[in-house]
């Protein structure tokens, strides 16, 4: 009797959908911007663990997994099932803006602190001309405000 080879798609599968799920909060817990590589892996740990499984029962006298497969596969799928409720229940966590001004829409007045600490009015900044050019200079008829995390 020959001794089983091990099913490396079983056991490679399921920790593809461990790290991505874990990755996913572990790397990536300050932006949360590259969920796509998460989902990268959760779909190559689905191929993976089915690869596994077809060879754990076509073959059973020459794979091992008849046992480790289906609990693996089980695990796995609850894993990404559970990734992808909270990825979704996330982005339903957030708060719908119902006031917040459309695109071409005027802003509503508002005070903001610059970067050297005083405060900055939307009224100056569309009142005062563009710095660098002439006095004469007309004021300018828009504003383009950039919001980015920053931890200063």
């Amino acid at each position: 009797m020959t001794p089983k080879a091990w099913n490396w798609r079983l056991w490679t599968g399921f920790a593809c959908s461990l790290l991505a799920l874990f990755g996913y909060f572990l790397l990536f817990e300050i932006t949360r911007t590259a969920f796509w590589i998460s989902l990268l892996l959760c779909i190559v740990a689905v191929i993976l663990l089915i690869g596994g499984l077809r060879r754990a029962y076509s073959a059973p006298e020459a794979y091992r997994g008849k046992i480790a497969g289906p609990i693996l596969a089980t695990l796995s799928l609850l894993v990404i099932a559970l990734f992808g409720f909270g990825l979704y229940m996330m982005k339903r966590a957030y708060p719908v803006a119902q006031n917040a001004p459309h695109v071409g829409q005027k802003a509503p007045e508002f005070l903001l602190t610059d970067s050297n600490g005083g405060a900055v009015k939307l009224a100056e900044l569309l009142s005062a001309p563009l710095p660098g050019t002439s006095a004469g200079a007309a004021a300018p008829r828009g504003v383009l405000l950039v919001f980015y995390r920053g931890y200063w």
